[in-house]
This record gives structure tokens, C-alpha cells and sequence, in this order.
């Protein structure tokens, strides 16, 4: 776009742009997309995710293996985003939730949420019914636009709140349990068949 766009629409195309990285963001995770996970940051980004604390592509391999070993599902939800604009630098403040189900394995389950929480799974009989645990936060980025792309340079992330249980399934036959519809976590999943 040329340096004589209204600002008033430079502004606008520069808020759609922020904001297709944060939604593309949760496309990524979620499909263990790590080539789209790595496209929205910049080369250099760096990324300080709860326990991780590196770079960005560092980030995007951790983040994928582990939750494609962790977790069967989740889906993460960027609620809504507060962005400040400053020339070719912007920052964002995104709420977001986050919903991963493991499933019923000892090991996994005592690994991630404690032995104490699997060993009362074992004793009441819950184990094998896979677990819930559901995270929300903010994702706090500095953007940058360079060679007229909009990423990520840096992110930070809080956690503000986690709840886990065991998962929840309707009785064999039951109406709930005949609502299906799977998603798969590659480039095999629908939203690549329709959106590219």
C-alpha cells in the first residue's frame, strides 16, 4: 500500500493484519501446524511462554511436540485483543482460553497434573475417562512490521487461572455420545480443505 493510504484505513488494514496473526496463532497450535507457527513470528522473535522461555522457533517446536505427545485435542480461543498502534511497531493485549483433553494414561496424567490427582483417579474408578484441563490468560506481543508483514517480534503469556478433572462422556448410546464430528490435528483438517 502506498504512503499516501488514508490513515484512517492504514490503521484499520493494520489492526486486520494484528489480528489474522493472533487467530492464525490458534489455527497453528491447535492443528500442530509448526511451518504457520513459525510464519507469525520474525526470525528473531523470542517467546516466554509460562515455562518456556526462548526463541520463537525454539517455541514452535516445543510447543507442538509437547502437545502432540501430551494431549489427544485442544482448542485455543483468543477472545478479544486491545491494540496500540505505533508506526511499524504495535502492541497487543489478548485474552484467551485454552481447552486440552489427555487421555487415560497413569504416566501422562500423573506427569502433567500430579501423582496425587492420577492416584485418586485410579481409586474412584476415573482414570480411563480421559482428563479435561482448561488454562486462561493473556497473550501480551510486541508487533512489528517489517518488509510490510505484521509479526510477532516478542511474546509473553500469563496463566491466570487452570481447572482439570476428568472428562465428562454421555452414557454409550445417548444422543451427546452420537455427536461427532472430529477434527484432525495436521494439514488434513477441514479449515485447510476450505480456507487453504
Amino acid at each position: 500500500m502506498s504512503d499516501h493510504t488514508d490513515p484512517a484505513l492504514r490503521e484499520l488494514l493494520d489492526r486486520a493484519a494484528i489480528s489474522q496473526v493472533l487467530t492464525a496463532y490458534a489455527r497453528a497450535i491447535d492443528r500442530l501446524d509448526i511451518e504457520l507457527l513459525q510464519s507469525l513470528y520474525h526470525p528473531d522473535a523470542r517467546d516466554e511462554h509460562a515455562s518456556f522461555k526462548g526463541t520463537a522457533r525454539e517455541f514452535a517446536v516445543h510447543a507442538i511436540g509437547y502437545l502432540g505427545e501430551m494431549f489427544n485435542t485442544t482448542m485455543h480461543h483468543v477472545t478479544h485483543s486491545h491494540i496500540e498502534l505505533d508506526g511499524d511497531r504495535a502492541a497487543a493485549e489478548s485474552y484467551y482460553y485454552a481447552v486440552h483433553l489427555m487421555d487415560g494414561d497413569y504416566a501422562k496424567v500423573s506427569r502433567f497434573f500430579g501423582q496425587t490427582y492420577a492416584d485418586a483417579c485410579v481409586a474412584d474408578g476415573t482414570m480411563d475417562a480421559g482428563h479435561e484441563f482448561i488454562c486462561t490468560g493473556r497473550y501480551v506481543d510486541r508487533f512489528e512490521r517489517r518488509e510490510g508483514a505484521w509479526l510477532i517480534a516478542h511474546r509473553e503469556i500469563t496463566v491466570e487461572w487452570k481447572y482439570f478433572r476428568p472428562a465428562t462422556h454421555g452414557d454409550p448410546g445417548s444422543e451427546i455420545e452420537g455427536i461427532a464430528a472430529p477434527a484432525s490435528r495436521d494439514r488434513n483438517d477441514i479449515a485447510y480443505r476450505v480456507l487453504g
